[in-house]
């Protein structure tokens, strides 16, 4: 979504290759900015092999075209990076006790270390969250260098890289970062809670990040760290909408507060109802900048 806004301010034209899955207001957003996208197929790696093919075709006939990769880029490290530099100007100089994020292929978070880095606060553990069935960030700290995983079972489809980028393995000797797992019903139980708490709608994905602050775990992560601020960093919303979550928390049978609300609502309606059939015999109601000449192919 970001690659697309972009290319509409700079007057390019933008291609976008996303897996399945995107609700329908989502895809109607891309339309909106301009911008042509594919669904590259059901997780990012085919997703990234097709976008690839997409531009040799387009390089065979002589186009001006530039690959953006998601996540295993510095240009993208720089840019999350400058995150962390506003949140030190919010914080007012004051240190947080963590940043808690999410793990898909590793930009997010190397951006996060690119950026503590940059105003002296390497010190700061990072708590890296991934999901169960998307957690290869987790295995290669096992390694101790990027492993694929043999297949994406997450329902957290933009942390669904088969494989981080280098990057973070290397961020992991130089910074403090605890990889930990949560699992897809937690993740989207989180997800309600930060829309009724917050009236954010987020994706799965950041339900991750906001599950060990929900569930009470950054005592056992960080010990008397967790006493201090903690910094989340709840960053993806462009793939969901109401119904999806909807569906997710039926899937998974999350009972939610808004759920029971409308159960007792019909419950009451029903007795109405009832009391009212009892005293009546009948109802009348029965009845920014230059255009450039290139493509930009990205991979969302």
């Amino acid at each position: 979504m970001a690659t697309a806004y972009a290319a509409k301010r700079l007057g390019v034209r933008a291609t976008v290759f996303t897996m399945d899955g995107l609700p329908q207001p989502v895809l109607k957003k891309f339309h909106e900015l301009g911008c042509q996208i594919y669904i590259g197929g059901p997780i990012w790696d085919i997703c990234d092999k097709t976008a690839r093919q997409h531009m040799a075709e387009l390089q065979q006939k002589g186009e001006n075209v530039h690959y953006i990769h998601p996540f295993d880029s510095p240009s993208v490290w720089s840019g999350h990076s400058t995150l962390i530099h506003e949140v030190r100007e919010q914080l007012d100089g004051c240190k947080p006790g963590a940043i808690v994020t999410c793990v898909g292929g590793g930009g997010l978070l190397a951006g996060i270390a690119l950026g503590l880095r940059a105003v002296g606060w390497d010190d700061i553990p990072i708590i890296a969250m991934e999901t169960i069935g998307a957690h290869s960030y987790y295995e290669a700290l096992k390694e101790g260098k990027p492993v694929k995983l043999d297949a994406v079972t997450s329902i957290a489809k933009t942390l669904g890289a088969q494989q981080v980028c280098q990057e973070v393995v290397h961020d992991a000797k130089r910074h403090t970062i605890l990889s930990r797992l949560t699992d897809d019903k937690t993740a989207v139980h989180c997800t309600w809670l930060m829309l009724r708490d917050h009236q954010m709608l987020v994706e799965p994905a950041c339900g991750a990040t906001l599950s060990p602050i929900y569930q009470g775990k950054l005592k056992e992560y960080l010990g008397d760290g967790g006493d201090t601020p903690i910094v989340a960093v709840v960053c993806g919303g462009a793939t969901v909408d109401i119904s999806t979550l909807h569906g997710l928390l039926a899937q998974f049978e999350v009972r939610t507060e808004l759920e029971e609300s409308y159960q007792l609502l019909e419950f009451n309606t029903k007795a109405a109802s009832n009391d009212h059939d009892d005293v009546t015999a009948s109802n009348d109601h029965d009845d920014v900048t230059e255009s450039t000449n290139y493509d930009v192919i990205a991979q969302s």
